[in-house]
């Protein structure tokens, strides 16, 4: 199981040595990072992740559907569908219904590179840690070939999240401190998997259509 787990996080992270101008068949403007921004997406899901009190869908590759359009636009967020900027490599995708108290960061999500090849055009959804934030490993990568560090780009969407959340707490205040935090930037911790995947073809298709957006956030990013 870890070998079929291995393979595909290698897969991932060879297509993205082979290819880091972050292009797909539907958008010419994917890439985070080539833009210029980091937009962070709070969505409502399509239906519940967690199933008659299990957590199996946790335990699968989540990836977003987009093949159908946007995600439905919430009364008092948008007053038109063209609002909607769609969802590029790197981006943020918070959930607030998948906060359950164990960390500020469980509802978090970030947008990975779409693949025709292993994804069949579809947008995966990476996990960052869930008390502290741990960024994947395809992230990390992307801003190291884009020669930008993870803080210019994800300080401030970091920061917006707890806002969001409804609190006064800051990225600094979460780490115990300023001084810890900037230990923190100078070597940003990355995620590694703890539960393997059920399978490698364990995935839950997430159709981004029937979906709810309740707000969008962009961000420049730092030079």
């Amino acid at each position: 199981l870890r070998c079929h787990v291995q393979r595909l996080e290698g897969s991932v992270l060879a297509l993205l040595h082979r290819d880091a101008t972050c292009t797909h068949k539907m958008t010419s403007t994917e890439c985070a990072v080539d833009a210029g921004t980091v937009r962070l997406h709070v969505l409502k899901l399509f239906e519940p992740a967690v199933v008659d009190g299990k957590y199996d869908r946790f335990h699968m590759l989540w990836l977003i559907d987009d093949s159908k359009g946007g995600p439905a636009i919430a009364d008092d967020t948008c007053s038109t569908e063209e609002e909607w900027a769609g969802i590029s490599f790197g981006d943020l995708l918070y959930f607030p219904e998948l906060q359950s108290g164990a960390g500020e960061f469980e509802g978090l999500r970030f947008a990975g590179e779409r693949s025709d090849e292993l994804f069949d055009g579809m947008i995966p959804l990476l996990k960052p840690g869930i008390e502290s934030i741990e960024f994947p490993p395809d992230i990390a990568f992307m801003a190291d070939k884009k020669e930008i560090s993870l803080r210019s780009a994800y300080e401030k969407p970091l920061d917006a999240l707890l806002e969001i959340q409804g609190g006064r707490m800051s990225l600094a205040d979460l780490y115990g401190g300023s001084s810890v935090l900037e230990e923190f930037w100078a070597k940003p911790d990355i995620y590694r998997r703890r539960t393997p995947l059920a399978s490698e073809d364990d995935k839950w298709i997430i159709p981004l259509s029937e979906c709810t957006l309740i707000e969008t956030r962009t961000f420049d990013i730092d030079k």
